[in-house]
Order: C-alpha cells, then sequence, then structure tokens
C-alpha cells in the first residue's frame, strides 16, 4: 500500500514538475480533481463525487474502457465526430484544458467538467447523466449540471456496449426507427426543449429494453406506456401529456424497485384514465394519496412536487 501510495505521490509531483501545470493536468489525476476543488472551495463528499464522475466520463470516452492520459484525452477530443452544439462543448473544454494553474477559476472547472460529462454521454459508453439538480442540490449550487449514472445493469451495459450507437447522428435515427417500430410516437416531431441531447442515451435504453430486457423492466415500460396512452393511441413524448419517466429505466433499480415503480406507474394510468388527467396530474394525486395515508411520505410526496424530476 506504501508503495502504490509513493508512486502516485511522485507521478503527481512529476507531473507538475515537468512545465507549466494546466487544468487537463488536474482533471485526469483523481487526486489532482480533488486538489484543484478544494482550493474554489468544494470539499468533502461534493469534491470526492465530482472526481468519480470525471474518471466515469474519460472511461466512457476511451474504447479501450480505461481513464486517459492528457495526451490521450487531447486526441479523442481532436477526432470526435462533432457538429452543432457538440462542436461547440468540444471547442470550449478543448481551450478551458490548455489554461495554466495560475488562471484557472471556479467557473473555469466547472465549465470543463460539464463539457467532458455531456460530450461522454453523447459520445461515449455506458455513461447515462440526469440533472444534477434532483439528485445533489449543493453540486447544482456550484453550476454543475450533471450528475453521472455509471450504468452496472448488464442488459443495459450490454445493449449501451453492443446495440446503441455512440453516434449522435446515428443515435437519432436508432430513436426514430424503434419508436416507429414499437408505436410509440414520431420522433421527427420532438424538440430538443422535449427531449434534451443529454437525454437521447436514456431514451434509447429505454427503447432497447422495451424489446431486449428482462421481465421486470418490460413490466415498468409496459406500465410507461399505459401512462402515455391518450384515446387509445400511445406517445411517450407528448407534449399535452408531458412525463419523462422513460429516463427511469437508465437507473440501476432492484427487481423490488422496479415492481414497486410499475405498480404506481399503473395507479396512475388508472388515475389519468379515469378523471381525464394528465400523468403529471394523475402522479401527484397517486402519490398524495399514498401520503395521506402513510405521514412519513408527506415530505417525499412534497419534494417530488416541488423539483417535477419526471416532468421537465
Amino acid at each position: 500500500m506504501l508503495r502504490i501510495l509513493l508512486g502516485l505521490l511522485l507521478s503527481i509531483n512529476l507531473c507538475y514538475a515537468s512545465g507549466t501545470v494546466k487544468l487537463v493536468d488536474y482533471l485526469v489525476n483523481g487526486a489532482g480533481v480533488v486538489e484543484l476543488l478544494g482550493k474554489h472551495g468544494i470539499k468533502g463528499q461534493d469534491a470526492q463525487q465530482v472526481k468519480s464522475y470525471v474518471n466515469s466520463a474519460l472511461i466512457a470516452l476511451n474504447s479501450k474502457g480505461k481513464s486517459l492520459t492528457k495526451e490521450e484525452l487531447r486526441s479523442v477530443l481532436a477526432t470526435l465526430p462533432v457538429t452543432g452544439q457538440d462542436a461547440t462543448v468540444r471547442k470550449e473544454l478543448q481551450l478551458l484544458l490548455e489554461k495554466s494553474e495560475t488562471e484557472i477559476k471556479k467557473e473555469d472547472i466547472v465549465k470543463a467538467v460539464n463539457n467532458i460529462i455531456y460530450l461522454a454521454n453523447r459520445h461515449g459508453k455506458s455513461v447515462i447523466v440526469t440533472c444534477s439538480d434532483c439528485v445533489n442540490e449543493s453540486l447544482a449550487k456550484n453550476g454543475f449540471k450533471f450528475t453521472v449514472e455509471a450504468v452496472k445493469n448488464a442488459k443495459s451495459q450490454e445493449l449501451l456496449q453492443n446495440v446503441i450507437p455512440n453516434n449522435p447522428k446515428e443515435l437519432n435515427s436508432f430513436i426514430s426507427a424503434r419508436m416507429r417500430r414499437l408505436g410509440l410516437g414520431d420522433y421527427s416531431k420532438v424538440s430538443p426543449t422535449e427531449v434534451a441531447p443529454t437525454e437521447e442515451k436514456s431514451l434509447a435504453l429505454f427503447l432497447a429494453l422495451a424489446e431486449s430486457g428482462s421481465k421486470d423492466q418490460k413490466d415498468m415500460i409496459a406500465a410507461i406506456k399505459r401512462v402515455s396512452t391518450t384515446n387509445g393511441k400511445v406517445n411517450i413524448i407528448d407534449p399535452k401529456n408531458t412525463h419523462k419517466f422513460w429516463r427511469e429505466m437508465s437507473d440501476d433499480m432492484s427487481p423490488e424497485t422496479m415492481q414497486s415503480w410499475t405498480k404506481t406507474l399503473n395507479d396512475v394510468a388508472v388515475i389519468r384514465e379515469k378523471e381525464g388527467l394528465t400523468a403529471e396530474e394523475a402522479f401527484y394525486k397517486t402519490l398524495k394519496d399514498k401520503a395521506d395515508k402513510n405521514p412519513e411520505l408527506q415530505s417525499t410526496y412534497k419534494a417530488l412536487k416541488e423539483k417535477r424530476c419526471f416532468f421537465k
């Protein structure tokens, strides 16, 4: 253990002693990420979380399934097939990475981390992102936009590695074709305000699991389809019946949790159809009914309604 720690210390010192220290030097080194964040007031568990997010993103960007050196990161970024917003994000990241230690501001670190995670989600493997304000309020307040979910479910991993495309253009075509084939709506009519670029991997995983998932996964997907049905027609992305329950299929849920979700969503579908409500109205009505019977659920109900995590 002492030998490993000494080796790590020497590698950090050699890295920093070899010339001007740049932001890239910190970000490709786990200890460096924590050190740099600490200098700008982000410490403890928050710093450790960001460190894990960056590590997962770097691994996702590497086709060999391991973290990247700074030279490898530069090379990967230079060869990404980016256009539009992705090209803008890459250019900003490339400029930020080359900032010297004396120039680095807190906002530079936050932007760089956000951009690495964004590009890893769009062009890497096995990384799903969620909005940070639904998971970690402290990081959201510091400007971090995403929370990283490194998918562990075996079936989901297999689909992300071997079925779901990494190229954004091919990913869009994959989603369009699957939605059409499964009768879940017309993706050509969906705007980025309804499905953000960072949510497309989650949507693609939902669609892939609809065909190849486990029984529990397919049962939950069937419940989501029921919630998305209006006058006998299914549309999982409907501006008149907005929800993002499909995004929850990216979570590594236990079979018990998935079964609980399925029951709740089926209850939501029944209330929605019976009372002519939207998915959001029916969801909160269902939760309120449960919370009224169990006071311990009141705080959870209020927090979910305030944050609207499944409806924005």
